[in-house]
């Protein structure tokens, strides 16, 4: 049996209240193929019977891709269906195959999540087409239901803290490396856990509720608005992920999720951080991540997002208030208790490297030298989903306040 003996531990816990400001999305590396999935709109199934013809009922119905059982629906399969499935199999017409199984997994619906108009146009055609590839990759889920995970939004803060804690002056910014930086920010020694700061921070994780999610088109983007060179029809490669509604869409649908944080109080002391500057308790930690990411936030939107993208994630971000109605920032500074941060995926690098010293990859670049880019130079594009007016709307960014606060004891 192990005992504790050392000091005893003072944990202090908030809730944290989150809702995205933009679309989130955390996937896990899979991906839904046509032949697993079928897209409804609000009277029948796209692929057997309505139309995609602009100013046809089917092209704008509310539309679901809805994905079933393969094995239940070949085990559903009439006679004359499970015929057709083989016959086609045989001849190598795929696509007629999957329009069998599709039929026959009607009956055997897993889940039901709404289609973006892009996506249900890019996804039809592609149960038409073979040479088109038609995945769509899901959010990461738990118990068949998308979540946040904790590790997602701790990682944030890890970022957050050791871009603040690093020595910025003890070597030259152009020699950083990530393995550098985190070591010299944190006192870390190599493959020793224990001297990690962050071990005494942990997150919970956070499922989503019901209706938080839909399936859209994301596309990469230049600078200035343009597709990257040689791409077509905004992007090129299709690219579909299920990803989170947000503030910037509609307010009225943007999901809310609570976390529960929780920091040991040996996070502050000497007895369990080895560097001064990493060391924090747990507002220390908000505060930081928010200001981190704030920067990030005013850059990139100063970047790739002036006009009314900017505009309009400021009113939404502005507008978001606290528990006790007061406003994200006054002419004071920020309110104690906002948190902004970003999570999942299409972050970008700038919000998963250390201010400063971070040194991006650009390895289309002709020339070797430009291949990693100057200390804190940003990348050229960014991936980006499309709002009703065709504005470019980024992915992952998160708001929200301090909900609960558990006080330790005196």
């Amino acid at each position: 049996m192990n005992v504790y003996a050392g000091p005893e531990r003072v944990i202090t816990r908030v809730t944290l209240r989150l809702v995205p400001l933009t679309p989130i999305h955390i996937g896990d590396g899979t991906e839904w193929r046509p032949d697993e999935y079928l897209i409804e709109d609000g009277r029948a199934a796209y692929d057997d019977e309505s139309t995609d013809e602009p100013g046809s009922a089917a092209a704008h119905a509310p539309a679901t891709l809805c994905r079933f059982d393969q094995q239940a629906a070949m085990r559903a399969m009439t006679p004359t269906q499970r015929t057709a499935f083989a016959t086609a199999l045989d001849r190598g017409k795929l696509v007629e195959a999957a329009k069998v199984l599709r039929a026959a997994g009607r009956s055997d619906i897993l889940e039901r999540i709404p289609l973006s108009a892009a996506s249900r146009s890019d996804l039809a055609r592609a149960m038409e087409e073979p040479l088109r590839a038609g995945a769509v990759k899901p959010f990461i889920r738990s118990g068949g239901r998308p979540y946040i995970p904790g590790s997602s939004i701790k990682g944030a803060f890890r970022t957050a803290l050791a871009s603040a804690a690093l020595p910025r002056g003890s070597r030259d910014d152009a020699r950083w490396t990530h393995d550098f930086a985190l070591t010299d920010a944190f006192g870390l020694e190599q493959g020793k856990t224990e001297t990690d700061p962050l071990r005494f921070l942990s997150v919970s994780d956070a499922a989503l509720p019901d209706g938080a999610t839909l399936v859209d088109k994301a596309e990469v983007m230049k600078r200035g608005g343009a597709a990257p060179s040689g791409a077509k029809g905004g992007g090129g490669i299709q690219m579909h992920y299920e990803r989170t509604r947000s503030l910037s869409e509609d307010p009225q649908l943007a999901p809310a999720f609570s976390v529960t944080l929780a920091v040991d109080g040996r996070a502050a002391g000497p007895d369990g951080v080895r560097r001064p500057e990493a060391r924090f308790d747990l507002w220390r930690a908000l505060r930081v991540t928010r200001d981190f990411h704030v920067k990030l936030f005013n850059t990139e939107a100063k970047t790739f997002f002036e006009g009314p993208t900017k505009a309009l994630l400021t009113q939404r971000l502005q507008g978001h208030s606290g528990p006790g109605k007061e406003p994200p920032f006054t002419q004071a500074g920020w309110t104690p208790g906002f948190l902004l941060l970003r999570l999942g995926r299409f972050g970008h690098f700038e919000s998963k490297s250390l201010e400063g010293v971070r040194r991006g990859q650009f390895l289309q670049a002709r020339n070797p030298a430009d291949k990693i880019r100057p200390p804190n130079a940003w990348g050229v594009t960014r991936t980006v989903t499309r709002d009703t007016k065709g504005n470019p709307i980024p992915f992952g960014w998160v708001i929200g306040w301090v909900a609960k606060e558990e006080r330790p004891p005196c």
